[in-house]
């Protein structure tokens, strides 16, 4: 289970508002404890929500789009880059998040 800490509400809430925006559903039932990752695959697709939500969280900055929750968007996102990470380790899938994500910011 993705787990957020007593302060970190705000941070959960932020990553839920984007699965909402991105129309995520795997993303929100993981982020909300529904159910886990089970795959290789669906921590690919986990992976792929994680950056198009960092994507779209910068694009919402420029443009003043931001959500209505007051929290630092950038030291949000590092510490949902934490979280993300951590749930893929502990669920066994940290190599597939290493390779997604090194294959979509093509590093």
């Amino acid at each position: 289970m993705m787990e957020f800490n007593e302060y970190e509400f705000a941070i959960k809430d932020i990553a839920i508002h984007y699965s909402h925006k991105l129309k995520n559903q795997l993303a929100e039932d993981i982020i909300l404890g529904k159910r886990d990752i089970t795959s290789a695959e669906e921590t690919k697709l986990l992976t792929q929500f994680f950056w198009q939500m960092a994507d779209q969280v910068a694009k919402d900055y420029q443009n003043d789009g931001q959500p209505d929750i007051d929290v630092d968007l950038e030291s949000c996102m590092e510490k949902l880059m934490n979280i993300f990470i951590g749930y893929t380790k502990k669920a066994g899938f940290n190599q597939q998040w290493i390779e997604e994500s090194n294959r979509i910011n093509r590093a």
